[in-house]
């Protein structure tokens, strides 16, 4: 979507006539609509011949409109319309009476639409209401936003047929109509659509009437509740439904008339869907319809009241090829039909609101489908693919509640979306989950056909949790306000530091900001124990106050624990905020998911890695060993959704070692981890994991030399590349990343023979041509594919504009680092002729490690000589030799090998040392 909206306040022209002659005055606006006016009804009537493919079309657009402050000017919002005629009345208890000499202007930087005299007076009176007629014509878009078309084959009729549809959010209504284009501007809206004989129309309410004149008709529907301009919608085509009622609401599935009876499937799981969200939150749905049209270009899903449209793959697909998600579909229906409660029944007063929609229904329509679907686990998608990725540090930074005019867009964003919903779920749960749905749910029939911010939310949750008996004593229950204040308006990420002090038995809390700034928070904080590990019941025990520590003892926790006895806050992550912990409780952790994993809930067991990632990154654990005794028992782990955590910490670990003296040792401990979840996957079958999740799985175990990996994948890469057997790369990365393991594994002889011949003369095999490079060892098979791939010769690249590849190769194959600055000392002269070569290696300089230094700084002023003796000019220098950009981004890692290198390599050695020890005994014993 593109947004109209302009930055802040800002001049504006208005050319008003006075006196027969023109005079232009300066005053400053708000980006905002002003308060004076507000619509009470709007009838819009929409003309357009897009059946014959036509996309002018013509609108007619009255509002009904009150004063509520005496005023010299109505502003509305249109953008793109044109042949404006403007009819002004007055409405009085005798009738009407046309307003005299009103002129319009109109502001393009601000898409303002502006009645106003002709002479400069208060015309329009406080307590008056106006009635206006606006005739207009304007052209479709082809991409969304506002009123656009698509086209499609129509084959049963051999031609292309051409349809319309509307995208709104978040100010593109003003495209298709003048109007009060801000979310709390609610109204009235009577819609009435021409269009031609063989299509039909569909817009927010049923068809109340339709009238047909020649080869047109005119598709008049009900009057909506009030609803805000965003959620106006129109859809004009040929295409065909199936429809079914449940509970008085007919739901029903648009589509091309080849794709209809693709949508069944949808069609059964959105009836499921609204029905489980009406029973959910105890709301019926207002409206007597509800349709679903499956369009070729729009939005992944836009919730326009009783019309959701949707990109045809999110209706019309059964299963979905979407990462990591087997029902994207059915949740990006569920996310809509979310909507249709949190956004249209009530809107937020302004887009500093926007995580009241996008949060809510993000959340809320993974928990709905959740309990519709439960084998699929989709809550483990949520957890750790979408709202863990707010935790990382590519995030958006800003609050929850934002004040936004320039780019509205900007606040569609991972915080809205991904940080609210993970926030929402925080205090479903430690509010008490029945206790917050029933606060909800007050919210939405409080402020049900009206909008709301966030005190409403915070004030109808406060209202509920006060009258639960089993919350409102709790220190906290009068406070709601005050604590979610706390979360919607900080940045960062609260990290949690769980210190225990043996001695006297208490626990000091301190929380920090993943951020610089300084942030504080109301965190809701319970436990589970080695003597109690209870993980079921996730309502805050306590609430840690804003303040950087705070103490309690065991004893007001009610709690006993003994030294050796583990604590674990935070159950089953529902809080938004990481946790760590001293190292004696580390180890207690780690004994247990040694001796009886289960006991720790899977969720847990998954945090417990997650939480421990950035410490490691950023080499602030105490002990190293503590990590490795943690990644111990994984050998007996076959829970995905630990392995999707604990991955990266072996990936780091891989990566920190790599040809250093440990590397061996390390190899050999990740293969006794990663060999039985490996075979149970590959060679037993016994476990079902999607291919994105088993290729995680595959990697690790290829990497670490696993003998049976090493085997499976040159098994299968023979098979492809020698026997020649039929196998489709497919789109899915499985293959693909099976071959290039087995390419990894190959001899170097059957490498040359099979795999680089084949790929010097076929060029769509460049897909394993370049995954080859991610993962080969060899120096000159490294070399001799640069060559192919990036080469002055290479049939894949006529010109230079793929440096970017020695990025990723150098980022993901340590064994091309000393290869790639010979590479690049060998083609500086055809590298440099790319535009983006300077940029590429400035990024390669960053990551140079210290031992790489000196090849660099020698391969650089080959550079520079280069490119000072031919007169390369370029609007970027160099990077100096001695720039403090050099090897900043190989820091984090070096580090990491000089605080720890040492520790880990002696525990390697006494742990491989203790097992050898074990495996003689036992083989004696044998």
């Amino acid at each position: 979507m593109i947004a109209s909206a302009e930055s802040g306040a800002f001049l504006v022209t208005m050319a008003l006539v006075v006196s027969g002659s023109l005079a232009v005055s300066q005053q400053e606006r708000s980006l905002r609509l002003p308060n004076e006016t507000y619509p009470i009804f709007y009838q819009l009537h929409i003309s357009s011949d897009i059946h014959k493919g036509t996309l002018d079309f013509f609108g007619n657009a009255t509002i009904d409109i009150a004063v509520r402050q005496s005023t010299n000017e109505i502003v509305l919002h249109a953008k793109n319309l044109s042949d404006i005629q403007i009819t002004v009345l007055q409405l009085t208890d005798e009738g009407s009476v046309i307003v005299p000499d009103l002129t319009h202007t109109l502001h393009h930087s601000a898409d303002f639409l502006i009645i106003h005299p002709r002479k400069n007076y208060q015309a329009f009176e406080k307590g008056q209401r106006y009635h206006l007629e606006i005739l207009y014509k304007s052209t479709m878009a082809s991409q969304p936003g506002g009123l656009y078309y698509m086209d499609y084959w129509d084959q049963e009729n051999n031609r292309t047929s051409y349809i319309a549809a509307t995208q709104s959010e978040p100010t593109m209504a003003r495209l298709i109509f003048p109007c009060y284009d801000e979310p709390g501007f609610k109204s009235n809206f009577s819609i009435k659509v021409t269009h031609g004989r063989t299509y039909s129309a569909l817009s927010n309410m049923p068809v109340k009437e339709i009238l047909t004149h020649g080869e047109l008709k005119t598709t008049l529907f009900l009057t909506t509740p009030p609803i805000s301009t965003y959620l106006v919608a129109i859809v004009i085509s040929d295409f065909e439904s199936i429809s079914e009622t449940y509970r008085g609401v007919t739901q029903s599935i648009y589509t091309s008339p080849t794709s209809k009876e693709k949508g069944r499937s949808a069609l059964k799981n959105v009836v499921r869907t609204l029905a489980a969200f009406e029973d959910y939150f105890g709301i019926s749905f207002p409206l007597p319809k509800l349709d679903h049209v499956a369009l070729k270009y729009a939005m992944e899903g836009m919730e326009n009241w009783g019309l959701v449209t949707y990109k045809e793959a999110n209706l019309l697909q059964n299963v979905s090829t979407t990462k990591n998600n087997p029902l994207w579909g059915q949740t990006t229906q569920s996310h809509e039909i979310a909507h249709q409660w949190f956004g249209d029944l009530v809107s937020p007063e302004w887009w500093s609101y926007t995580w009241l929609n996008e949060g809510f229904a993000k959340y809320f329509s993974n928990v709905i489908t959740d309990l519709l679907y439960p084998d699929y686990k989709i809550m483990d998608v949520f957890i750790s693919e979408e709202a863990n990725s707010v935790y990382t540090d590519g995030h958006s930074i800003r609050p929850m509640t934002y004040y936004v005019e320039e780019d509205i867009m900007k606040v569609f964003d991972s915080v809205s979306y991904y940080r609210a919903a993970y926030v929402i779920r925080m205090f479903h749960n430690a509010f008490r989950q029945k206790a917050f749905v029933r606060g909800i749910s007050h919210f939405l029939e409080k402020y049900r056909y009206s909008v709301a911010n966030e005190q409403n939310l915070f004030d109808a949750l406060q209202e509920r949790i006060q009258e639960d008996e089993n919350l409102s004593q709790k220190p906290w229950a009068s406070r709601i306000r005050e604590i979610m204040l706390s979360w919607t308006h900080s940045e960062g990420v609260p990290m949690v530091m769980v210190a225990r002090n043996y001695e006297n038995n208490s626990i000091t809390f301190s929380q920090t900001s993943n951020l610089e700034e300084e942030e504080l928070w109301w965190i809701p904080l319970n436990f589970a124990t080695s003597r109690s590990p209870t993980f079921e019941t996730t309502q805050a025990d306590i609430f840690m106050p804003p303040q950087s520590q705070y103490s309690v003892s065991l004893k007001d926790l009610n709690m006993e624990l003994s030294a050796t006895d583990w604590i674990i806050v935070n159950k089953q992550e529902t809080g938004f905020y990481r946790v760590n912990y001293d190292t004696d409780n580390l180890m207690a952790i780690a004994r247990q998911l040694q001796t009886n994993h289960s006991v720790i809930h899977r969720i847990n067991r998954a945090g417990l890695f997650l939480d421990l990632n950035p410490l490691i990154y950023n080499s602030k654990i105490e002990k190293a060993a503590v990590v490795l005794e943690m990644l111990k028992y994984l050998e007996i782990e076959e829970d995905m959704l630990i392995w999707e955590e604990a991955k990266e910490i072996i990936s780091w670990l891989t990566e920190s070692l790599f040809e250093k003296s440990s590397q061996s040792l390390l190899n050999e401990f990740v293969r006794r981890l990663v060999g039985p979840i490996f075979t149970s996957i590959f060679l037993g079958q016994s476990l079902k994991v999607s291919p994105e999740k088993s290729d995680e799985i595959l990697k690790m175990a290829c990497f670490a030399d696993l003998p049976e990996c090493l085997a499976y994948t040159k098994r299968l890469a023979k098979e492809y590349f020698i026997n020649k057997q039929e196998r489709k790369l497919a789109s899915a990365s499985r293959s693909l990343i099976d071959l290039c393991m087995g390419i990894r594994a190959m001899s170097d002889q059957e490498f040359h023979t099979n795999v680089l011949q084949m790929t010097k003369v076929q060029p769509e095999y460049s897909n394993i041509l370049y995954g080859a490079l991610l993962y080969r060892k060899s120096h000159q098979h490294i070399l001799e594919y640069m060559e192919i791939l990036l080469g002055n010769n290479s049939t894949h690249n006529k010109n230079p504009k793929s440096t970017g590849y020695l990025v990723i190769i150098y980022k993901y194959n340590p064994y091309s680092q000393p290869i790639i600055w010979e590479y690049i000392e060998r083609n500086y002269r055809w590298l440099c002729l790319s535009p983006d070569f300077l940029d590429h290696f400035e990024i390669l300089a960053g990551l140079v490690p210290r031992h790489q230094k000196t090849q660099f700084a020698r391969v650089r002023e080959i550079i520079a000589k280069y490119m000072k003796a031919e007169d390369l000019n370029s609007t970027q220098n160099l990077i100096e030799s001695d720039s403090p950009l050099v090897g900043k981004g190989a820091e984090r890692l070096e580090n990491f090998q000089d605080k720890y290198e040492q520790q880990i390599h002696n525990w390697l050695l006494d742990e491989i040392s203790q097992l050898s020890a074990q495996s003689k005994r036992a083989s004696r014993g044998g």
